[in-house]
């Protein structure tokens, strides 16, 4: 089912398919143009070998073919939903779950932070009939970066951490190895620690007349990817689809990079080129959820009747709204 593709190949199918990501790239030169100017690193697109430090130091590549892996059913012509103002907005559809049953297009759709659409973007969901919208944001960013949705959409705020410093306050992000070591701890926490809060997300899931849906956090990935994890092993796909699809994410890695990544650095207090793998994912991050339920659970299902009040009558629910006949 995987598939690993070198780098040429790579840059081909993302040249390919995603016209918006380039257009996103000539939208935003002067941010480009900026980081250029700082020193900062280049992007995989304009250098194959992968990113470059300012002190000339490769740097983990997001999109080599251990980080961004098509399976063959990623289909990004269909799963990538191409909005104006949008950089990484997914529908997890199409992939073969329980009986080789597949899961139904543009009932989930997983995203980053909804702030920044634009009219004809809010359009888009508006057409859709989009009935909810799930931040996993903490209050104080939702506040400060409110998400744009339809007036018939339903908001709903579950912090995953009500701090976004939660631990962070003693890292020293200018290190080498700081940042990978913090986002060890968030999959950790989150998996041991809110199975309720995404719990709130799959009761929706229960009922039919509820779809389609959306979640996100800031940028779409590691809170998101969670989410995607635990909806699309409720439906029997396979474990290495699901983190193919959780890789699709580094096919936007600059473009996190140039555009949120200011938003982190801001926060944080440091210099955008010490946070480069806040915004990609590494499938080792994910294992981190995956080994950690599989060894104290077995199965998703065992973790949720667990560690939340949902049922197995759910989760037929869940699969009986979500998987074609």
């Amino acid at each position: 089912m995987k598939k690993k593709l070198g780098i040429a190949l790579i840059i081909g199918v993302a040249a390919g398919i995603p016209a918006f990501i380039l257009g996103r790239k000539r939208r935003y030169r002067k941010n480009f143009e900026e980081a250029y100017a700082k020193g900062i690193a280049e992007t995989t697109i304009k250098n194959p070998t992968g990113p470059i430090s300012p002190t000339g130091t490769p740097l983990y590549n997001f999109k080599d073919e251990e980080n961004l892996i098509f399976c063959d059913e990623t289909q990004l012509a269909k799963r990538l939903i191409q909005l104006e103002n949008s950089i990484n907005i997914r529908d997890i559809g199409g992939y073969t779950g329980h009986e080789g049953r597949k899961v139904k297009w543009r009932k989930v759709i997983r995203s980053e932070e909804l702030a920044h659409l634009s009219d004809k973007d809010v359009a888009y969901f508006e057409d859709l009939d989009l009935k909810h919208a799930f931040d996993f944001r903490n209050k104080r960013k939702a506040d400060q970066q409110v998400d744009r949705l339809p007036e018939s959409t339903e908001y709903h705020l579950i912090p995953i951490f009500d701090s976004f410093n939660q631990g962070i306050s003693e890292m020293d992000f200018t290190q080498p190895g700081s940042v990978d070591t913090f986002m060890r701890a968030i999959y950790k926490i989150q998996t041991e620690d809110r199975a309720q809060c995404f719990a709130e997300v799959l009761k929706v899931l229960t009922e039919p007349s509820e779809f389609p849906i959306l979640y996100h956090c800031t940028n779409g990935k590691d809170r998101t990817g969670f989410m995607t994890y635990l909806i699309l092993s409720l439906l029997g796909v396979a474990e290495e689809t699901i983190i193919s699809d959780y890789t699709l994410t580094n096919l936007t890695f600059d473009e996190s990079y140039l555009l949120l990544g200011n938003i982190m650095s801001e926060e944080l207090g440091v210099e955008n080129h010490h946070l480069w793998e806040f915004y990609g994912v590494k499938p080792a991050w994910l294992q981190i959820s995956i080994l950690y339920i599989k060894e104290n659970f077995g199965t998703v299902e065992e973790y949720l009747l667990s560690e939340t009040d949902l049922t197995t009558e759910d989760f037929e629910k869940i699969r009986e709204n979500l998987l074609e006949k």
